[in-house]
């Protein structure tokens, strides 16, 4: 296999496809989940609230600016009138589908952009209400007693930070008006394995805290006690993981090439007889590093993020790597993670909560002149402009048309592809009769491509403090090999069979955010706000579903997630906690408690297959071979956000969308 991957690399590179090689790289980050919720049958006197609309659960009240325009959702310069005119002023126009990440910065980065032509207009269309704006990045609150209790709508670790600075800095501005203040998280992670034993990673070398120190002492102790000259080995790894890191994020992300980074990599590529060559599996270079199955653990959780497994597969082509299996290269991501020198590492988290991360885009936006409708729901999507509804609350939506020379999809990819897009490229002129019916709206999506597995995740309000654990913690299989590939069951099968927690011992592997180690201002004093997320498997296609009205199809697919399926989770999560002495008794301590399923996910954020991790990162389905930016069947259709290039997670869809405004400026320029 090897032979056949360095000749295929030779070949690519004599042809002068060097972009290419560099792409099969790509990085990819956390977003973690949304939020849209269903009851769960409580214990005790733990509260349990069904929450049926994201209105219920609006992020904390923040400052708003009154720059630029947002439109019908009672802010400033509401409009009267549900249908929005543009200016006749304006000689062209670029409808946004979508206040993402990815279309609020895709906006502020084109009407920033010196070379946009003069009297151009930038709009934003975003189906939820501005409480929820930046989509599955965001927070939410939690009302008690004690206080008001905080969490994180889908990212809760910020990685990259100054991919976030860098849209404020090229939109000349500086973040720190918009109230941006990031943190970082030391210790990086706290690891807890099925055994109880506890260690803590991600100690950057420029802390000097002496209490700090003292606990990457004990850590790297550890690591030898799990194997002979552990923490060597680790350093080593790190090394080489680094390597992958600093060619690929300039070169396969960024798209800015960078010659003096090759020598590391192929130093690293190559060493010990091509030990970590970065494009086989995963696995086989952390068996070639470490003995301890510890060690291997702690090196390789993060392909989660990518919605990969480490393991090989052997009835697959590769190993896995076309599909399922994560390439060794995913490495990086422990690099970005947990490196103690290299500067693009470490694990941080916005001061505020990931509300202020979105509320500081929209800020951002509006200031720059982009203007923004809320509560507008895309019904089509047309290659000279979309059909939209606005969501009002009644049932006697009027459809309506907004004329765009350029239009920028920000809804998830296998979701616009199959429900929006029109599949035959009619203009408006074709489709006014269309324009006038009463919108059926739908929910389906693309099920051709691989997804990142589904998440469940629970929402405690806690009445006391959990100090055993960091803002950041992995809970980890690594009892036997058998179990710990069987953990990753609901990445490598998604089928019905890897949601089953039946088997009271099915081994799994789950993340735990506690927001209040880092930011005391998420939950009230002596108390915590814990977010839980646990792989699962993702929403499957019901074709009878795709036929009905939204509402209706996404009842049905809830019933996927039943209540029994949930309450098996949280009782061997509860298992799980108590090897932490100070969480044994957690149960007792649940105030409230809120959860997450994939259809949830679906029904708040359009995600295809309910995943919050969106397509994974396979090489089917890496750089060239992943969805690209510019729709196929459409000249004036672009694409922004975790299912198209470079990849998932924050970061990248920030990289993305700085890619995507050139092209949308270039196509502008066209008609200028």
């Amino acid at each position: 296999d090897t032979v056949v991957q360095v000749l295929h690399l030779i070949k690519m590179m004599i042809s002068k496809r060097i972009d290419n090689v560099l792409s099969l790289f790509v990085i990819s980050f956390l977003v973690n989940p949304s939020h849209s919720f269903a009851p769960l049958k409580g214990d005790g006197n733990i509260k349990i609230t069904r929450i049926t609309s994201l209105s219920m659960i609006p992020s904390s009240s923040l400052k708003k600016k009154n720059s630029g325009d947002i439109k019908n959702d009672g802010e400033a310069n509401t409009s009267n009138s549900n249908n929005i005119v543009t200016n006749s002023g304006c000689s062209t126009t670029i409808a946004i589908v979508g206040a993402g990440v990815g279309g609020l910065s895709v906006a502020s980065r084109i009407v920033s952009s010196p070379d946009l032509p003069p009297s151009t207009k930038v709009i934003i269309l975003e189906k939820n209400s501005r409480e929820n704006v930046g989509g599955r990045c965001g927070s939410w609150s939690m009302e008690h007693d004690q206080g008001t209790f905080r969490f994180e709508r889908g990212p809760s670790l910020l990685l990259l930070k100054d991919v976030y600075l860098d849209l404020f800095r090229d939109c000349m501005k500086d973040p720190k008006d918009f109230n941006l203040e990031i943190k970082q998280c030391v210790p990086g992670y706290n690891v807890v394995f099925d055994d109880g034993d506890v260690i803590q990673l991600g100690f950057p070398k420029s802390n000097k805290n002496p209490d700090v120190k003292s606990l990457e002492v004990a850590s790297r102790q550890k690591m030898d006690t799990y194997e002979e000259n552990g923490a060597q080995l680790w350093d080593e790894y790190m090394r080489s993981t680094a390597a992958f890191l600093d060619c690929g994020l300039p070169n396969f992300i960024e798209e800015e090439f960078d010659l003096k980074s090759f020598p590391s990599f192929i130093i690293e590529a190559v060493r010990g007889g091509f030990k970590s060559w970065p494009l086989k599996p995963h696995s086989d270079v952390l068996d070639a590093t470490f003995k301890s199955d510890k060690m291997k653990a702690l090196a390789s959780f993060q392909n989660l993020y990518v919605g990969l497994e480490p393991y090989r597969n052997d009835n697959q082509l590769f190993g896995g790597t076309l599909s399922k299996t994560s390439p060794a290269v995913f490495g990086l991501l422990a690099a970005l993670e947990l490196h103690p020198t290299n500067e693009k590492a470490g694990v941080f988290a916005p001061v505020g909560g990931f509300e202020v991360v979105s509320k500081a885009f929209e800020d951002l936006a509006l200031d720059l002149g982009v203007e923004i409708y809320y509560n507008k729901n895309v019904e089509s999507i047309h290659n000279d402009g979309i059909s939209y509804s606005t969501n009002n609350g009644f049932d006697d939506k009027e459809c309506h048309f907004l004329p765009a020379d350029c239009i920028i999809v920000n809804a998830d990819l296998p979701y616009s592809k199959t429900t929006l897009i029109k599949k035959d490229n009619d203009t408006s002129e074709s489709d006014e009769k269309e324009q006038q019916q009463q919108p059926k709206t739908r929910y389906d999506w693309d099920d051709n491509f691989d997804f990142s597995s589904g998440v469940l995740a629970f929402y405690w309000a806690v009445d006391k403090r959990c100090e055993s654990l960091n803002t950041h913690n992995v809970f980890l299989i690594s009892s036997d090999r058998s179990k710990m590939e069987k953990s990753w069951s609901a990445v490598r099968y998604n089928d019905p069979e890897a949601k089953s927690f039946e088997d009271a011992n099915f081994p799994f592997n789950f993340y735990v955010h506690r927001a209040s180690a880092t930011d005391e201002s998420a939950a009230p004093h002596g108390c915590d706000s814990l977010m839980i997320l646990v792989p699962c498997c993702t929403l499957r296609r019901d074709e009878n579903l795709a036929t009905l009205d939204r509402d209706e199809c996404i009842k049905g697919y809830r019933e996927q997630f039943d209540d029994e399926f949930v309450s098996k989770v949280r009782g061997r999560i509860l298992d799980r906690l108590s090897v932490l002495d100070d969480l044994d008794d957690i149960q007792s301590h649940i105030l409230d408690e809120v959860y997450v399923t994939p259809a949830d996910y679906a029904n708040y954020y359009n995600l295809g297959a309910g995943t919050p991790f969106a397509l994974s990162h396979g090489f089917g389905q890496l750089s060239l071979t992943r969805p690209g930016q510019q729709a196929r069947d459409s000249d004036n259709i672009l694409f922004v956000g975790a299912s198209t290039r470079p990849g998932n997670g924050v970061p990248l869809v920030l990289l993305g969308a700085k890619q995507v405004a050139k092209k949308a400026i270039s196509k502008i320029k066209t008609y200028a």
